[in-house]
């Protein structure tokens, strides 16, 4: 298991109180989830702020994002969230890691 993998599941231990095993498979899954966006896009699930469960359809494939990404962007990235290009709204979205709930295979 990766140190990011094991990062991830830490802090969704903190954050949710869950136990370590379960918190273990969801950063698998997110990491799962992230390299299969790199080669196509794939339909997830995450939890909302509001608590409703949101499907979304996103990428991470260069040739898909490339055109959307701004060169003066400075943001840091933030290891709490997943970045994707939504291909619905056709727009850059995130989700909370420990909201992240399950993605189509």
């Amino acid at each position: 298991m990766s140190q990011s993998i094991i990062n991830d599941a830490h802090r969704i231990n903190q954050i949710t109180g869950r136990p370590m095993s379960e918190c273990e498979q969801q950063a698998q899954q997110i990491a799962k989830l992230c390299r299969e966006m790199k080669s196509r896009i794939v339909e997830f699930y995450f939890i909302k702020k509001d608590g409703s469960v949101r499907q979304a359809f996103g990428t991470l494939q260069d040739e898909v994002i490339l055109p959307h990404i701004k060169s003066e962007s400075n943001r840091e990235p933030r290891p709490d969230v997943v970045t994707y290009f939504d291909t619905v709204a056709q727009s850059f979205r995130s989700f909370r890691k420990e909201n992240f709930k399950s993605f189509v295979a």
